[in-house]
C-alpha cells in the first residue's frame, strides 16, 4: 500500500500565516519527529525525517509512549517503514505489528458494519456511519487501517425505536452500565449496543441521534440531514455525512469525551480536507459553527491542524470566527503547552477542565453545564456510584465538591 499524498489545494496554500501572537515552546526531538510524519504523510518531507533520524538523539521510549497515547502508532508505521534502519528494533517490530493487526481490525469492523448496514437497508431506516467506519472508505481507502474500539452510527431521533428493534433481531443487546434509560435519553447522545454472545469478540456499537447533547433541549446541527451524499462501496451506496459535517462530528466527539489532545482525530481532518479541500464549504462550517455556538470548538481543530502541520483554511474562516481575542491566544497556548506534555496521567482531569472551558463560545456556556450536569455524569468524573447517598450528597452540595476537588487534585502526591 502506497503513502497517501496530498494534493495542491487552496488549504495548503494558504498556510503558514502565524499571526497568533505566541511565543513558540521549544521542542524534543521525538516531538519534531512526529510533525514530520504527519508532513511526510501528508505532502512529501521524507528528506526532513531521514536528515533527523541520522544526525538527532531521539528518546524512543517517550516517542513510543506518545504515538501510543495519541492513538497514531499505525500513521507513524506508513512513515518509517521505508527507514526503519534508523529504529530500534523492539520499536520497528511493535509499529510493524500495531499497523497489521489495526488493518485486520478494520476488515472485521466493516464486515460487521455492512452487516447492520444491510438490515438497516431492509428496514427502510436511513443509517449513517460516523468517525472511523465512515473514513474507512471515504478518507483511507487506499490503507484502511484507522484505529477504532468501536462502531458508531447515526439515526434520526424519530428512528431510534426501530432502530433498536433492528439490533435486537441481529441479536444484539442494550448496555446502561447500571444506569436509568432517561439519563441517556435526555442527558447523553447514544446508547450503546453489545454483540450476541457468541460473538462477543466484536466490537459494541455506539447509536448516536445527534452529534451532541441537546442544549437547553434544542439539536445540534438536524441541518446535516439534508446534506448527505452517498458513496459506493462494496457494491452498496453507503450514505455519509458531509465533509463539513463530518469535521464537525470529529470536532464536537474530542470535546464531549475529553480527549481533546489526542492527535487521531487531526489526522483525520488533515486527510478530510486534503481531500475535499477544493470544494469544501468554509461558508456553511462559519454559519454553523455561529448558529450552534460551536466557533472556538471549531477553532480548536483548525489551530491543532496548524500546529501539527503548518496548514490552516482561507485567511476569512479565521476572521470569521468571532470570539474573544484573548481566549483565542488561550487556546493556542493550551494546544502548543500540552500537546505533548509528557506526564499527562497525573493531570488529565484538569486538562479536561482547563479545555473545557476553551471549547465553548462564552465563558457561561461550560459553568451551565456545570451547575446543570446529570448526576450519573458527576457520579462518573469523580468515581462514584451512580445512585448512592454518598453520591446524592456531594451531588447537591456541587457547587462546593467540585471547587474543593479541583483544589486538592491540583496538590502533587
Amino acid at each position: 500500500m502506497s503513502i497517501i499524498p496530498f494534493e495542491v489545494n487552496p488549504v495548503r496554500d494558504n498556510l503558514l500565516k502565524a499571526d497568533d501572537g505566541c511565543r513558540r515552546l521549544p521542542i524534543s526531538n521525538g516531538v519534531k519527529l512526529i510533525k514530520l510524519l504527519i508532513k511526510h504523510i501528508g505532502y512529501g518531507g521524507k528528506n526532513e525525517v531521514r536528515n533527523l533520524l541520522g544526525s538527532s538523539s531521539i528518546d524512543w521510549e517517550k516517542f513510543k509512549k506518545q504515538i501510543i497515547h495519541h492513538e497514531i502508532a499505525s500513521f507513524s508505521y506508513l512513515a518509517l517503514r521505508d527507514l526503519d534502519s534508523f529504529l530500534p528494533e523492539d520499536l520497528r517490530e511493535f509499529l510493524k505489528n500495531n499497523y497489521y493487526c489495526a488493518l485486520a481490525r478494520c476488515q472485521n469492523l466493516w464486515q460487521q458494519f455492512l452487516q447492520i448496514f444491510d438490515s438497516f437497508e431492509q428496514a427502510g431506516v436511513t443509517l449513517l456511519p460516523l468517525k472511523g467506519i465512515a473514513l474507512l472508505y471515504d478518507i483511507y481507502p487506499k490503507n484502511p487501517f484507522r484505529p477504532m474500539t468501536d462502531i458508531d452510527l447515526l439515526v434520526k431521533e424519530e428512528d431510534l425505536s426501530k432502530a433498536e428493534q433492528i439490533f435486537y433481531g441481529l441479536g444484539y443487546r442494550k448496555e446502561l452500565y447500571g444506569l436509568k434509560e432517561e439519563y441517556w435519553r435526555q442527558g447523553q447522545c447514544h446508547i450503546v449496543f453489545y454483540p450476541p454472545k457468541d460473538e462477543e469478540k466484536l466490537p459494541f456499537v455506539e447509536l448516536h441521534w445527534s452529534l451532541d447533547f441537546k442544549r437547553k433541549n434544542r439539536c445540534v446541527l438536524p441541518e446535516l440531514w439534508a446534506r448527505i451524499r452517498g458513496l459506493n462501496a462494496d457494491g452498496r451506496i453507503i450514505k455519509l455525512l458531509s465533509p463539513e459535517d463530518t469535521l464537525f462530528s470529529l470536532a464536537l466527539h474530542s470535546r464531549r469525551f475529553g480527549k481533546t489532545l489526542c492527535l487521531k482525530s487531526v489526522y483525520d481532518a488533515l486527510f478530510l480536507l486534503n481531500k475535499y479541500g477544493v470544494d469544501f464549504d468554509w461558508e456553511y462550517c462559519l454559519r454553523m459553527s455561529r448558529k450552534y455556538r460551536m466557533q472556538a470548538t471549531l477553532f480548536f481543530i483548525l489551530c491543532q491542524i496548524r500546529f501539527l502541520a503548518g496548514l490552516e483554511p482561507p485567511g476569512y474562516v479565521w476572521e470569521g470566527l468571532k470570539f474573544s481575542r484573548r481566549k483565542k491566544k488561550a487556546i493556542q497556548r493550551f494546544i502548543e503547552k500540552n500537546t505533548f506534555l509528557t506526564d499527562k496521567n497525573s493531570q488529565g482531569r484538569n486538562l479536561y477542565l482547563r479545555s473545557h472551558f476553551l471549547l465553548y463560545d462564552s465563558f457561561w456556556q461550560p459553568i451551565d453545564y456545570i451547575l446543570n450536569i446529570p448526576k450519573e455524569q458527576f457520579a462518573k468524573y469523580y468515581g462514584l456510584a451512580a445512585y448512592s447517598k454518598k453520591t446524592d450528597f456531594f451531588y447537591k452540595n456541587r457547587l462546593f465538591y467540585i471547587p474543593f476537588k479541583a483544589i486538592f487534585n491540583s496538590f502533587p502526591r
